[in-house]
C-alpha cells in the first residue's frame, strides 16, 4: 500500500511554520538577547549598510514597536542596532560621534563633551561581528546593549534623540542609509 501523500493544507502549514521560524530567527539575530528580553516589543522599520570607499563599515537597523518611525512618542522605544564589519577603537567611535554632532551643528560644545565623557566610561572597542544596540525611550535614560547585556546608559533624557539624530536627522551625513533605516523612498526623503 503506498504511503499517503501530504495534503496541500499540511504542506502549507509546514511552509508557514518554517517561514515564521526563519522570520523569528532573523529578528533575534539582529538584536542582542538583552534587548529582545527587555519587553520593548520592537519591529524592524528599516535596515541598510554604511560603506566608505566600497568597504563595509556596519549594518544598521532601526526598530520601534509599530515598525515605523514618525518621531519620538512618549514612552515608545526606538532602537538603533549597529553590527560592525570592521574594527574601531573606543576613541575612534567617540571621535566619529563628536564629528557627526559637529556637522549637524545642533549641540553646544559643552553638552557634546559632557555626553562623550559619559560614553567613554562604558563604550569599548568593536570588531567585525560585534553588535551595539542603542535603546531610546523618550524622557528616560538611553541604554546601550551588546551581546553580554547592558553596557551602560546615559541618564540625560535629551541624549537619546540627539544621539539618534546622527542617523535620523534630515541633515545626516549618512543620507542613503537614513532613507533605508526609515523605510522611505528616495523622493520622499528629500522633502
Amino acid at each position: 500500500m503506498p504511503a499517503p501523500t501530504p495534503s496541500l493544507r499540511s504542506i502549507t502549514l509546514v511552509v508557514a511554520a518554517a517561514a515564521a521560524l526563519l522570520a523569528g530567527h532573523a529578528r533575534a539575530s539582529s538584536l542582542p538577547d538583552a534587548v529582545l528580553e527587555g519587553d520593548y516589543g520592537l519591529q524592524r522599520v528599516g535596515a541598510g549598510q554604511l560603506s566608505w570607499l566600497g568597504r563595509p563599515i556596519y549594518h544598521a537597523s532601526l526598530w520601534t514597536p509599530a515598525g515605523n518611525f514618525t518621531g519620538y512618542e512618549p514612552g515608545e522605544p526606538v532602537a538603533l542596532s549597529l553590527s560592525y564589519r570592521r574594527n574601531f577603537s573606543r576613541d575612534e567611535l567617540l571621535r566619529i560621534t563628536s564629528t557627526a554632532w559637529r556637522l549637524l551643528g545642533s549641540l553646544p560644545a559643552d553638552k557634546r563633551e559632557h555626553w562623550l565623557a559619559s560614553l567613554r566610561t562604558f563604550w569599548t572597542d568593536v570588531g567585525p561581528g560585534d553588535n551595539v544596540t542603542t535603546v531610546v525611550v523618550p524622557g528616560q535614560a538611553t541604554r546601550f546593549y551588546d551581546h553580554r547585556g547592558l553596557m551602560g546608559q546615559v541618564d540625560d533624557p535629551a541624549f537619546g534623540p540627539a544621539f539618534l539624530s546622527i542617523w535620523l536627522d534630515s541633515r545626516s551625513v549618512v543620507g542613503d542609509l537614513r532613507v533605508q533605516l526609515l523605510g522611505l523612498e528616495r523622493s520622499a526623503a528629500r522633502r
